[in-house]
């Protein structure tokens, strides 16, 4: 497999396989947090991982199109992953990484797919929070608390790694 011919493509080509490999230990975490039922119920969120796979996949064809096909991705499944699990587990927050990866994954060069995936991101969250309705497994209040602190220090994490390969992007 070749090397992406620029720093940024190789910085999301990283994160979108730390995503991927990270994808299939949630359901251990809340395995380990609340049991092997809630395990079970939180498999679905590895439903679009393989999507992941799509930015390496495109970084060697249109670096630009990885750059834009990542934060898209990560859109899609924290919009998926919000619906499943609901909101009240906190997995928008991921929309934060989402956002972070629209702005450190294009030059100044590039501002207007920049602006215009964080406004599609941003857009995304306004007209979607508090309007999910149901989402398709449930938990326990206690449980949907321990998912948020799950979701919260993951999407924090991601942000932070996101933040520390970025930052020696010229």
């Amino acid at each position: 497999m070749s090397e992406p011919s620029d720093a940024r493509t190789a910085a999301c080509v990283s994160i979108a396989w730390l995503i991927l490999i990270n994808k299939p230990i949630y359901p251990l975490y809340v395995w380990a947090l609340i049991g092997a039922d809630a395990a079970t119920r939180s498999l679905g969120t590895l439903a679009l991982a393989p999507l992941y796979a799509a930015a390496p996949f495109l970084a060697r064809r249109s670096t630009r199109g990885a750059r834009i096909a990542l934060p898209l991705i990560g859109l899609a499944d924290t919009l998926y992953a919000t619906k499943l699990m609901g909101a009240a587990t906190g997995s928008e927050f991921f929309l934060v990484a989402c956002g972070l990866l629209a702005i450190v994954g294009f030059p100044a060069r590039e501002a207007t797919i920049a602006r215009t995936l964080v406004i599609v991101v941003y857009l995304a969250f306004l007209v979607l929070h508090g309007r999910y309705g149901a989402p398709l497994q449930t938990w326990t209040a206690e449980e949907a608390a321990t998912l948020f602190t799950l979701n919260l220090c993951a999407a924090a994490s991601l942000a932070a790694f996101i933040g520390l390969r970025f930052a020696t992007v010229a």
